[in-house]
């Protein structure tokens, strides 16, 4: 067994800046026969009786064959070559056949089975947020696939696409300025690359699906006086650079509450990055792998935290080494390490509270180095690499629900000083911040427990950061009630649900981040969570019956969440 790595870094004064990086289903479901009468064996995902799931545009979602389809003949045992192998039958169903390629990106193990996700790509540039997640029996047989494909493309890359031009990042950062009506000097770009943009995959609600030729742009915020350091994404148009496309704000951060600490305060305004831990802008390691305990609170407690965190994954997902995934390696001589830096400051907040994953890395104020909290960010890092859910509209709250799931499953497993029964599901318990939401009462915090029902929230600009904040932190609530439900069980809205357990419920929802896509909607994470279930059952995970299944459904009816799953 690897052990982990792990590294939070002591600081006393230091600036921030944060990342991460970037899910959408259905309100019709069709049955579609086979367009020719199907063969037994038959390795035809187009000529197999199967059911159809779309959003209310007209998108396929969702394929689930009645029965599992067979690799075609020939085809290698490996899972990414069985995907492969079906991929031009999936873009036929996706209706995206004329459209790019599928490639595989990812290949995550599922009891007997696996999920391979494969990317869209035009002309080997990859578009935003177009992905499709088989899920694949034993024998290579497609159970299942989830996903969201571009339907069209129009126009081409200029020459040398991949060097972008200067104008690029001028444009982006001119943008962030303009919005935020700071300095233009406050911003800087820290990537640029070549990608194909289709607003429907960047969660725009009722968008076209037609892909057009862009640059992504990854602009560096400090944060406004007293606000959250950040990072914000910028399409900006390939054909005329001076035109963007798109931008929203990628800060992924719990809550904030203001403190009284003697901590020394640093400017946040600096374009360097000193929050990480183990580089010549930040600050050296103050306790690595191995060593003995520094004595020092907050330190200490993420070390042990970081750890408990990666123990968990191992034990209840088959993600068996968290530091692979997420981990960065620095060049300070102790390697790929999960990291974080923990007392920092800011102007208005000396300590900070608040705790943020910054792309590769945690950084801590101080007394909110807690379990639940460190489960919570570094699960922002999971979704980052596994599905890359866009951090606005449903797909905001939706990531900010799975870090709020797996953050209390982290908690509840390690089970410290202050987890109890009345405690189990409550994020921050034991933090400075104190107890910030209640997953079995979100409305105790003011956070809807059901689709669209009371506290759900509607941004009047979507296009405001602040509101979109606002929004994917409230509206987390739904998919968090569902998450207790499923695992404790409980009664709501007259729909009584039986619970199925931690490690059962913490296997459906690791599927689950495996099929889901960037631009998910509540109706995504509704039909994912039925169809992560039965291909648990179908791959023999943790023993999950099909009597947990309807359990999740009926967990999912509790919330009102719009699932499409079919029973038949």
């Amino acid at each position: 067994m690897k052990s982990i790595n792990r590294r939070p870094g002591l600081t006393t004064a230091l600036v921030i800046a944060s990342v991460a990086i970037v899910f959408a289903m259905s309100s019709g479901v069709t049955a579609q026969p086979p367009s020719t009468p199907s063969t037994p064996g038959s390795s035809d995902l187009g000529a197999a009786p199967k059911e159809v799931f779309k959003d209310p545009q007209g998108m396929v979602t969702q394929v689930v064959p009645k029965d599992p389809v067979p690799a075609p003949a020939g085809t290698p045992s490996d899972a990414g070559a069985q995907a492969q192998a079906q991929a031009d039958t999936v873009k036929q169903v996706f209706e995206a056949a004329p459209v790019g390629n599928l490639v595989v990106d990812q290949v995550f193990p599922v009891g007997e089975g696996s999920t391979v996700r494969m990317r869209q790509e035009i002309d080997s540039i990859p578009v935003f947020g177009a992905s499709v997640a088989q899920s694949l029996a034993a024998d290579g047989s497609l159970i299942s696939v989830t996903g969201a494909l571009t339907q069209k493309s129009q126009g081409t890359f200029p020459e040398g696409a991949a060097t972008p031009p200067a104008e690029v990042s001028k444009t982006a950062v001119q943008a962030i300025a303009d919005q935020t009506q700071q300095p233009i000097d406050r911003y800087a770009v820290t990537e640029v690359k070549a990608n194909w943009y289709d607003p429907k995959l960047a969660a725009v609600e009722d968008a076209a699906s037609v892909a057009v030729p862009a640059f992504k742009v990854a602009v560096k915020d400090p944060g406004e006086k007293g606000g959250h350091p950040g990072e914000w994404v910028v399409f900006v148009d390939a054909g005329n650079t001076g035109k963007v496309l798109d931008s929203w704000g990628e800060t992924k951060q719990l809550n904030r509450v203001v403190c009284d600490a003697a901590r020394t305060v640093v400017d946040l305004d600096s374009q360097q990055d000193p929050t990480e831990c183990g580089t010549s802008n930040g600050f050296p390691a103050t306790r690595a792998e191995g060593q003995a305990p520094a004595s020092i609170a907050d330190v200490d407690n993420i070390y042990d935290y970081f750890g408990a965190t990666e123990k968990f994954y191992q034990g209840y997902t088959p993600l068996k080494n968290l530091t692979d995934l997420i981990g960065a390696d620095t060049g300070d001589g102790n390697g790929k390490a999960l990291r974080g830096t923990v007392r920092i400051c800011s102007p208005d907040q000396c300590p900070y509270a608040n705790a943020f994953w910054n792309n590769d890395h945690m950084a801590y104020g101080e007394g909110v180095t807690t379990d639940d909290i460190t489960g919570h960010e570094l699960t922002h890092g999971v979704t980052q690499h596994v599905n890359g859910l866009v951090y606005r509209n449903d797909s905001g709250a939706i990531n900010e629900s799975m870090s709020d799931v797996f953050g209390q499953f982290v908690f509840i497993t390690n089970a410290g000083p202050y987890y109890n029964a009345g405690t189990r599901w409550q994020l921050g318990n034991g933090s400075v911040l104190g107890v910030i939401r209640d997953m079995k009462d979100p409305k105790s915090h003011k956070q809807p427990d059901s689709y669209q029902g009371q506290y759900w929230y509607t941004a009047a600009n979507p296009n405001d950061p602040r509101q979109q904040s606002a929004l994917v932190h409230t509206n987390s609530g739904v998919g968090n009630k569902a998450a207790q439900l499923i695992t404790d069980g409980g009664s709501l809205n007259g729909q009584n649900v039986g619970g199925i357990g931690l490690e059962k419920a913490a296997q459906l929802y690791w599927t689950t981040q495996t099929l889901l896509t960037g631009n998910a909607t509540y109706r995504t994470l509704g039909t994912a969570l039925a169809t992560a279930c039965k291909t648990n059952v179908q791959n023999k995970v943790a023993g999950t019956t099909a009597d947990d299944c309807a359990q999740v459904v009926n967990a999912t009816k509790a919330v009102k969440m719009p699932s499409l799953d079919r029973t038949t």
